[in-house]
């Protein structure tokens, strides 16, 4: 049986998080996150991966490296077609009704808590109004209430509020879990950010050698908390290019294979600055 630190050491105190992530051609990403939490997470936990139909060596990468944690689940939606945000919103909404403990995390498979005991110390911030805390938002999009890359809720406020995570018009920013501030506010509860920058413009970070990862800092924790890799699946980072740059990665074949060898390199940088962050606090 392979337990996490924070199992291990609690193997006879009760299932404080259930921390859910959809994974679709990210098993890598899943996999790294998974890892982080071994090793940073202080109570106990369970995780509960729904994988959006990958590609098969995709799901087997991912299902061999869960196959002797007892404390994931891990399962695939076969024939599932629905792909985007639309895929994503979907089937959170099925993975919170599987929720059954105080708390609850959802992660993109593309983000990670970094901050050793993240679980406590995200609890306790919470108290009778503030009900939910995680990542700011970026510019462009409402930055006073939590966004969906890495977020911690209390799951009684959660569950009387009937959240629908499925988006509704991305062009109007409603996009996965835009109902969430709203029905929070509307009920009278408020949601606490853990503060975004960017290394397009930030370069003090451990992730300052990459480009357009966000980085999260909550307020009185010195050390990073959490971090966002923001491509995904799809590896592109042509939005982040310029110049002639941009126009070599629009050459046909060429630029193709060019942007998917760049976005392979940085997410293999942006995994290894994950586990030697983690890795620090053991020194």
């Amino acid at each position: 049986m392979d337990v996490s630190e924070g199992n291990k050491n609690n193997m006879n105190t009760p299932i404080k998080t259930t921390i859910l992530t959809v994974n679709y051609n990210s098993a890598a990403f899943v996999i790294n996150t998974l890892w982080c939490l071994e090793h940073i997470t202080m109570h106990p936990y369970k995780v509960i991966i729904a994988d959006n139909n990958s590609k098969p060596e995709d799901y087997a990468e991912l299902e061999a490296y869960c196959a002797d944690l007892d404390y994931v689940e891990v399962y695939r939606k076969e024939g599932f077609t629905l792909r985007g945000s639309m895929a994503h919103g979907t089937t959170l909404n099925e993975l919170v009704k599987k929720v059954d403990t105080p708390y609850f995390s959802i992660l993109d498979a593309d983000a990670t808590w970094l901050a050793k005991g993240w679980d406590e110390i995200l609890m306790k911030q919470l108290d009778d109004t503030t009900k939910v805390i995680g990542t700011q938002a970026s510019p462009g999009k409402p930055q006073d209430f939590p966004l969906m890359f890495c977020i911690l809720f209390e799951t009684e406020a959660f569950k009387k509020l009937d959240i629908d995570f499925r988006p509704k018009d991305i062009s109007e920013k409603q996009d996965t879990g835009f109902e969430m501030r709203e029905k929070y506010q509307s009920a009278g509860y408020s949601g606490a950010l853990i503060e975004i920058q960017n290394t397009r413009i930030f370069k003090k970070g451990p992730f300052r050698h990459l480009v357009g990862i966000a980085e999260y800092y909550l307020p009185g924790h010195q050390p990073i908390f959490a971090s966002h890799f923001g491509r995904g699946s799809s590896l592109g980072a042509n939005k982040y290019a310029k110049g002639l740059v941009k126009w070599l990665y629009k050459i046909p074949l060429l630029g193709p294979s060019l942007l998917n060898a760049k976005g392979r390199r940085e997410k293999q940088e942006w995994i290894d600055t994950c586990k030697r962050i983690v890795r620090t606090y053991d020194t």
